[in-house]
């Protein structure tokens, strides 16, 4: 409730309409995720016996990296905000780390926590989380005293106050900021989130794999960045293949009509003959005039001036194609699924339902299993092409066919699939 009334128009002497949605979206943005991303952090600290030393040494993941960089810019933002006494203004940074936290950091390094060896990279993976867990209750502790405290008592250590109250506030140490990495993980996350947001407006399911995602901007820096977080970009939207193009026109098509309102005008009674013209401007012709040209069109009784005003432009989006425009970024799906895409995009659905079962199970995040699969043979072909895959995502020691009465009967795209599963 605090949260919601320091992020509220009543810090500001304006009127406020309670409701329990508002506390509700409060918890749903920011307390559920923050205590998430802490659960994670003990979860797996508890299972590795992890005591925090401090960051030692150069970070050799830029992940590492561009989460703390973004912790100082963190502090930063809130610090400003909160000396002008701007608590609406301070609370959104805050909002929005723990969105980079969560929905970024941790997911894109869960599989550093999973491996069982204990080297470097999964050493700093938890010094770093540990660090920026520790910066972002201090920052937050002013706006959630008690959850802040509560996390602060189980992480703190034996040289730091009684209270995190008794702490002093963080100051942000600009020394610590990677501009330049902070920009190409903008860059990257802005791809991503057009990626995802195309899936989700045609229905495709993000477990399910495309050929490839075509990425078009005229911003050279754009393009660099994109082009060296390929990688990324590729795991993130679960394609096979990132093609970077020139132009547009090689992913949509453009047609070009005659704007009345602008032209009627000027020319009257040969409006009909020039919109006839018009008509069969060529893709780079409408290009040019989008970009800015002035284009001299000759038609029966005249020739006209066209620019950007004159025509209306309609774009088509090419076959297979589903396109997306944000600024200087365009981005474009292949949705054609064949069956190889289609068999693999079966077993992630599968392992999604194992996984699932295994927490029904109460099973450790480390237990190893044995599997039992039953379904078509479409679905078996599926496996069987994939079946590494599926088990080392399922920690599963051996996978046998077959069906007992304790199988647990799940919907798996179209396919119907019994698991059953034991801890071994």
């Amino acid at each position: 409730l605090r949260m919601f009334l320091m992020n509220s128009a009543v810090v500001k002497a304006e009127d406020l309409k309670y409701s329990d949605e508002g506390v509700k979206d409060v918890l749903k943005s920011f307390i559920i995720p923050f205590w998430n991303a802490y659960s994670f952090f003990v979860t797996y600290a508890n299972i590795d016996n992890f005591s925090p030393e401090g960051i030692k040494g150069d970070l050799e993941n830029p992940l590492d990296r561009w989460i703390l960089s973004e912790a100082e810019n963190l502090i930063s933002q809130v610090t400003e905000n909160l000396d002008k006494y701007d608590l609406n203004k301070a609370i959104a940074p805050i909002v929005h780390f723990i969105d980079l936290l969560n929905n970024w950091y941790i997911r894109r390094s869960r599989r550093r926590f999973w491996r069982s060896e204990n080297d470097i990279d999964k050493l700093q993976a938890y010094e770093t989380l540990y660090s920026v867990l520790v910066k972002v209750i201090h920052v937050a502790a002013p706006f959630i005293p008690f959850l802040t405290e509560e996390i602060y008592q189980n992480l703190k250590t034996e040289d730091m106050p009684e209270s995190i109250h008794l702490a002093d506030y963080p100051v942000a140490d600009n020394s610590k900021r990677d501009l330049d990495l902070e920009k190409k993980m903008e860059v990257t996350r802005k791809a991503v989130s057009m990626g995802r947001a195309l899936r989700s407006i045609h229905s495709l399911k993000t477990r399910q794999p495309l050929k490839a995602i075509y990425l078009v901007t005229k911003d050279a820096r754009e393009r660099r960045i994109l082009m060296e977080m390929e990688d990324i970009v590729k795991e993130e939207l679960n394609v096979k293949d990132v093609v970077f193009k020139e132009n547009e026109e090689d992913l949509v098509e453009y047609r070009a009509k005659a704007n009345f309102k602008v032209l009627g005008k000027k020319l009257g009674k040969n409006m009909k003959a020039a919109a006839g013209k018009i008509e069969e401007l060529s893709m780079e012709e409408i290009q040019s005039i989008l970009d800015g040209s002035v284009l001299h069109l000759e038609f029966d009784g005249g020739t006209v001036e066209l620019n950007k005003d004159s025509i209306v432009v309609q774009r088509f989006e090419k076959e297979n194609m589903k396109v997306l425009n944000e600024g200087s970024l365009t981005v474009a799906l292949d949705s054609e699924i064949n069956d190889e895409l289609l068999q693999a995009g079966l077993v992630r659905d599968i392992i999604r339902s194992i996984q699932n079962l295994r927490k029904e199970k109460n099973l450790e995040v480390t237990d190893r299993i044995s599997l039992e699969l039953d379904g078509s043979q479409w679905l078996k072909e599926a496996v069987k092409t994939f079946e590494e895959h599926l088990l080392s995502e399922t920690l599963a020691n051996s996978l046998k066919w077959g069906r007992s009465s304790s199988s647990r009967e799940v919907e798996c795209g179209e396919e119907t699939c019994y698991i059953d599963l034991e801890k071994v």
